[in-house]
């Protein structure tokens, strides 16, 4: 009976490391510590490393957002140096967090939209064409349209209908057979919607569609942090 109480530990520790690429799958809506920590989790785990490539991408993506006005210097390292590793890629799931990297890229640097936003845009329109049923090439697409000036063929009202059909893909997208295969995409498409809908003045709309998200994701992360401030008061 000792022995198999002192193994329990173990078990427990086994069981929480097999179940990181649902954890993977959760991370936009996740604490930045929490992101960091999983990022230390998938560099250690025994996983080939082309299993790995897109989540590491993906945390990389993430990391380099949330730490862009506390850290700019370190977020800008952090996207030059994943561009430089990733940019390579042809996979269409990569491609698109290259072309959200270049918005990060882009936000640092305004001046440099001049020959990055036309690239940027490139990468994600080639990605939507290679893979059109996946909802995070969509989504991604659709984000960095919404930061995009309107004056430049951005802004919410030209976003809203691409979120729309993100949230349709990723709601209609089978569970993969592959559990290191990219998930996510259906709360965050969620998440987004109500954050462009609150920016274009929707106010009831944004708050049923932050519900529909917080009803998949009850602690989500950036409903919380995003869109329900946006929400206060109005």
């Amino acid at each position: 009976m000792r022995h198999a109480l002192a193994a329990l530990p173990a078990l427990v520790c086994a069981a929480q490391e097999a179940d990181l690429p649902a954890q993977l799958a959760r991370i936009e809506g996740l604490p930045t510590e929490q992101v960091r920590s999983l990022q230390a989790k998938l560099a250690l785990d025994p996983a080939p490393a082309a299993k790995k490539a897109y989540h590491e991408l993906h945390l990389a993506y993430v990391l380099a957002s949330r730490t862009r006005q506390e850290d700019p210097k370190g977020s800008k390292e952090l996207v030059e140096r994943t561009l430089k590793a990733f940019e390579p890629s042809q996979d269409p799931e990569c491609r698109a967090l290259v072309g959200a990297l270049l918005g990060l890229k882009i936000s640092a640097s305004p001046a440099s939209a001049i020959t990055l936003a036309p690239k940027a845009m490139g990468i994600f329109n080639d990605a939507a064409a290679k893979a059109p049923g996946s909802p995070r090439v969509a989504l991604l697409r659709a984000v960095h349209l919404l930061h995009t000036p309107a004056f430049a063929g951005g802004g919410a009202k030209v976003a809203l209908p691409l979120l729309e059909a993100a949230v349709a893909l990723a709601e209609k997208e089978p569970a993969p057979r592959d559990p290191w295969a990219p998930a996510w995409g259906r709360i965050e498409s969620l998440g987004w919607l109500a954050f462009a809908q609150a920016q274009d003045g929707q106010v009831a709309a944004a708050r049923g569609t932050a519900n529909r998200a917080l009803a998949l994701d009850p602690g989500n992360g950036f409903v919380a942090r995003m869109v329900l401030p946006r929400l206060e008061g109005k």
